[in-house]
């Protein structure tokens, strides 16, 4: 399967990815930026926990890191 078969479709995007995304994880950051650029694009839909924002708060909340908080 690549992507694209993923065409609007609903996809539920766990916590993970998006901490890997944010804090630019060099590993993954290519992959992560060509899905997004894809969601945003409307190729497909993301939905995720209601639990996922605080799960990607709390690191650089408590890390002072308002930058990333901001974003």
């Amino acid at each position: 399967m690549v992507i694209e078969d993923l065409e609007n479709q609903i996809i539920f995007l766990d916590t993970a990815p998006l901490i890997y995304f944010i804090e630019g994880n060099s590993e993954y950051q290519l992959k992560l930026e060509k899905v997004f650029k894809l969601n945003d694009n409307d190729l497909f839909k993301f939905i995720t926990s209601s639990i996922t924002l605080p799960d990607v708060l709390v690191k650089p909340l408590g890390n002072g890191e308002t930058k990333i908080v901001e974003q």
